[in-house]
């Protein structure tokens, strides 16, 4: 939950995990040497373990609802050892507490469950334990590579290093992808004990999978009242700055202690802690309660403003939020709500966030609970519409369950007005729908490589054709030197197959991949199938774009690949003065594409600029261009995004009389990568 670090051992060769081995208790059954589970003691004798620990030591089904029996005054064949104080001795305990496994109905848990609640019992030893350390405490968990713990029957070597990795409606999901030893059968019951703070934060309770599970402390004090769990949490001096800020933003927005109870109990019920009994919280709770919480500094600045009397402080606290824990963007409710309506979404999340944000690399299989924690902390270059929000958009628009996608939005929005970024939301939202008229559902790409080789009008070429999983089914060379019109009945069947595998109303996509003194070649105007009524025209049947790598300048990668990730939402300049606009920094938005509007004379040279810095789409007239040609790219430029220049094109093209300007128009719409590999050729002229 927090990020805090607090040493607890006192010299640099003590051993920081004496407490939990001292309080570490191993449950048999009486004539059996195996453990079936670990337990924790607690003060007075007490020990703390899972009910379903005690059921299947008494050989009875895990999750057995009645008492165990007793007989002369200890549990029926149930014995405890203490292998950290007295190894060797085995104790027998009395039933103090039985909470078996069940439901928040009521109901008990049954085989095939795949979590519960409560499965907790307490016993008290019949002997007093002897004298060693001083128990150890209770506290709150943190997420990330903090906690350890040991097998049922305490032995040294089976120690797991665990990583928590977040939580459940009752649980905290665990995992050992570093430790030499898993969690397996056995573990629990055992405590799950924290290094750093000194301190256990939980039971193991389950496995599933490739997952283990422990229930949390707040989760056991809620059955178990009467435990005490003190506050652990202690600044670091990393977090001073943020502690100081926030004890005073607290002070201000509740300088009256009898206005704090409600957002008290608002803060601990969001949080899942404990409120404290007695009077109304200080300031410095509330910021110990945020800090040792997983989002809990995000969701007491939420909180705070609420509270803000003006518009101008609500604004700045929701600017601080976004910086104040750069790995975290939502508050605990906000991410608990998101995670339950992802958790049946019917697209993958890698593929969905492959589309929102085409350059984060994340692994095909990641899960949703791993991709919203990665997402929380990546942070757009510009603008302050967060990328996770923007993947909501995108899950939204492709699931079919239309109150599912209703929800999404709802929540987008109720994140979006938190953070003030409503207005922006609505872009991407509308960027979400029109991905599905840009990709659909993936249109097959052919792509060819084309080379003029021996004659005005004869070409080599390499044609590649791939389906929408990168599939390759087609992949054939011309080294020698043909005509146009082999050239395009070749393409003319390449592209016959394309579309035959195109999902309904989706174009296949053709790229040509040309020298750069070959860039106002009207390729799209060919006619690739001859028809005396209605011949096939590249450009009025495909979007056809052209794509030059040469141009590029391998200093402006990382800017070509960010204008190629902003593409959806970057504007579209019209270029209509010499200076290379296409470079400004500041814009409210990044330029994605270029609409050359300016006298012939300086198109090279800006087109070149263009290319050369990454802009993925450029559209300019050719030379045989008419004036009126420019002023229609224009308005027909105006208002677009990059993302929507290609089909722009496509459209002009095919609406395009015999004068129109479709027919003039060129169109560059280039990539960081996907691109074909250098070939030898035979006639290198």
């Amino acid at each position: 939950m927090g990020r805090q670090t607090v040493r607890r051992w006192s010299s640099a060769g003590a051993d920081p995990d004496a407490a939990a081995k001292a309080a570490h208790v191993a449950v048999y059954r009486e004539g059996d040497p195996r453990a079936y589970g670990g337990g924790l003691l607690l003060p007075d004798g007490r020990v703390l373990t899972c009910a379903h620990v005690v059921n299947q030591a008494l050989g009875r089904g895990g999750h057995e609802q009645g008492r165990p029996a007793e007989r002369e005054g200890a549990v029926d064949g149930l014995l405890l050892a203490l292998p950290g104080l007295a190894p060797g001795r085995r104790f027998r305990a009395v039933l103090e507490h039985w909470l078996p496994a069940g439901h928040g109905s009521g109901g008990p848990a049954r085989a095939g469950d795949r979590e519960w609640a409560a499965d907790l019992a307490v016993l008290v030893l019949v002997e007093p334990p002897p004298a060693g350390p001083a128990v150890a405490p209770l506290g709150h968990h943190r997420t990330g590579p903090s906690a350890f713990a040991w097998f049922g029957s305490g032995n040294a070597s089976t120690v797991a290093a665990v990583t928590v990795q977040g939580t459940t409606e009752h649980w905290l999901v665990l995992d050992t992808p570093d430790s030499a030893q898993p969690l397996v059968e056995g573990y629990s019951g055992s405590p799950l004990w924290d290094r750093e703070q000194g301190r256990v934060v939980g039971l193991v309770v389950s496995r599933r999978d490739s997952r283990a599970f422990a229930i949390p402390t707040r989760a056991i004090v809620e059955h178990l009242p009467w435990l005490s769990v003190p506050d652990p949490f202690v600044p670091s001096s990393e977090q001073a700055w943020l502690w100081a800020r926030l004890v005073d933003a607290v002070g201000r927005a509740l300088p009256d202690p009898v206005l704090r109870g409600g957002p008290a109990r608002r803060l601990a019920g969001e949080l899942g802690t404990v409120l404290p009994a007695g009077a109304p919280p200080v300031p410095e709770w509330f910021v110990r309660t945020a800090l040792a919480a997983d989002h809990g500094v995000v969701t007491l600045m939420a909180l705070l403003a609420d509270l803000a009397p003006t518009p101008e402080q609500r604004r700045d606290l929701q600017t601080e939020a976004l910086f104040a824990v750069p790995e975290e963007l939502l508050t605990a409710v906000e991410h608990r709500e998101l995670l339950e309506l992802l958790a049946h979404h019917p697209a993958g999340p890698g593929g969905v966030v492959a589309r929102a944000l085409p350059l984060i690399s994340v692994p095909e299989d990641v899960d949703w609970p791993t991709l919203v924690r990665f997402l929380e902390g990546h942070r757009p270059r510009q603008g302050k519409v967060p990328g996770l929000l923007r993947t909501v958009e995108f899950a939204a628009h492709e699931t079919v369950d239309a109150h599912a996608a209703a929800a999404l939005r709802a929540w987008s929005d109720g994140v979006a007005e938190r953070l003030g970024v409503a207005a922006g939301l609505a872009e991407h939202r509308a960027q979400a729908r029109e991905s599905g008229a840009v990709d659909g559902d993936g249109p097959p790409l052919v792509q060819v490589q084309l080379w003029r080789s021996g004659g005005a009008d004869r070409f080599g070429w390499s044609f590649e054709g791939r389906f929408a999983d990168g599939t390759v089914f087609h992949r054939s060379i011309q080294d020698v030197p043909a005509g146009r019109e082999e050239l395009l009945a070749r393409l003319a069947e390449l592209l016959s197959r394309a579309a035959s595998q195109s999902p309904s109303g989706v174009l296949p996509r053709v790229e040509f991949f040309v020298p750069r003194d070959e860039l106002n070649l009207d390729i799209d105007q060919w006619v690739y199938r001859q028809d005396e009524l209605f011949p096939a025209v590249l450009g009025q049947d495909f979007l056809v774009v052209l794509r030059c790598p040469e141009l590029r300048r391998p200093e402006y990668l990382p800017e070509l690949r960010y204008r190629w990730q902003a593409r959806r939402s970057a504007e579209v300049l019209v270029q209509e003065r010499r200076e290379p606009a296409v470079q400004e920094r500041g814009r409210p938005r990044p330029v994605g594409g270029v609409a050359l509007c300016c006298p012939p004379a300086e198109t090279a040279m800006l087109r070149a600029i263009a290319a050369a810095v990454g802009v993925p789409g450029i559209v300019w007239p050719r030379p045989t261009a008419s004036h009126r040609d420019v002023a229609q790219l224009r308005d027909l430029a105006a208002g677009l995004t990059s993302a929507q220049l290609p089909r722009a094109v496509y459209r002009a093209r095919v609406r395009s009389g015999e004068d129109g300007i479709g027919r003039h128009l060129a169109l560059v719409y280039d990539g960081p990568d996907d691109i074909p590999a250098t070939l030898t050729l035979a006639d290198p002229s």
